[in-house]
């Protein structure tokens, strides 16, 4: 049975228990053809790869999950959020699907979820693409930096509720969103509503900062044997006027994986790239396809 999400407007998203979430994803093409896996970064979602999702219906059975601590996954703000869990998770529900292996494609945060599942369970991935990741030892970003300083301090939350800073935040979030792509008009207050709706109550604010919390350049630090003993067919894609990740990581990167060749730079494109320009991202997953995994 194929599984679809809506052609226009919001995606849908299925919900299922996996260990200690309710994982939240958009699913969508025939259950018969190849899975891909995409997995988002922070502080986004699985809306993320709506676009890329509809442009390779008909050509993979796309899996859109939201990690844990981010979107519309369910989980307490006291688990573990680090991108070692988080690829234990993601393969505990690719096992409860009857899922053994995936093309998988990681943004961001989630290429070092991605780089996990890689390292530690090659068997997995048939096919590998990298956008836009964190690599080695480039996170945090100084502005995450900033920002993790910021969520160490215990009672933030409660401060901005006193002091009325909610809209305030919201404001600078939409900024970083802003600056997240080179073509600022893409970012309309509907896309940046949807990115900001799962952080709109406490709860959600709470599992995100533990989510930032996490992350520690010591996860992709583990992983590079791992991935340049990885010889199946792999990408890297890169938004050259990325504000947050120097093109020159992906360069770094893409010498780590023997199936990679020389990284694919975008002109004219962000950080985000699934939103700007996710037309690449679907012609590299077809062109990887055409590779046996």
């Amino acid at each position: 049975m194929p599984a679809t999400t809506v052609a226009h407007g919001l995606p849908l998203k299925v919900h299922e228990r996996v260990g200690p979430a309710d994982l939240a994803a958009i699913e969508m093409g025939d259950r018969g053809l190849p899975t891909a896996l995409f997995v988002h970064g922070f502080p986004t979602h699985g809306f993320l790869w709506r676009k890329v999702l509809r442009l390779l219906d008909g050509v993979v059975h796309g899996l859109a999950p939201d990690l844990l601590g981010l979107g519309d996954t369910v989980v307490s703000p006291y688990q573990n959020f680090s991108p070692p869990m988080q690829a234990e998770v993601l393969l505990e529900w690719l096992d409860r699907r009857g899922i053994d292996q995936v093309v998988l494609v990681g943004h961001e945060q989630g290429g070092a979820v991605a780089q996990q599942i890689v390292a530690n369970h090659p068997e997995r991935v048939s096919h590998l693409v990298l956008v836009d990741s964190v690599t080695h030892d480039n996170w945090p970003i100084p502005l995450a930096a900033q920002v993790m300083r910021l969520a160490r301090t215990p009672g933030v939350d409660v401060v901005a509720y006193a002091l009325d800073l909610p809209r305030r935040l919201a404001h600078n979030a939409r900024l970083g969103f802003a600056r997240a792509v080179y073509d600022r008009s893409l970012m309309t207050d509907e896309v940046v509503e949807e990115y900001l709706r799962p952080v709109s109550t406490v709860e959600g604010r709470e599992r995100a900062r533990r989510f930032l919390l996490a992350g520690d350049h010591r996860y992709t630090l583990e992983c590079l044997p791992g991935l340049r003993a990885f010889a199946g067919p792999a990408a890297v894609v890169w938004g050259a006027d990325d504000a947050f990740f120097s093109p020159s990581w992906g360069m770094r990167l893409a010498g780590e994986l023997p199936g990679a060749g020389e990284m694919e730079l975008i002109g004219f494109c962000g950080h985000l790239v699934p939103e700007e320009r996710p037309d690449v991202i679907a012609r590299v997953v077809r062109e990887l396809l055409g590779r046996p995994g």
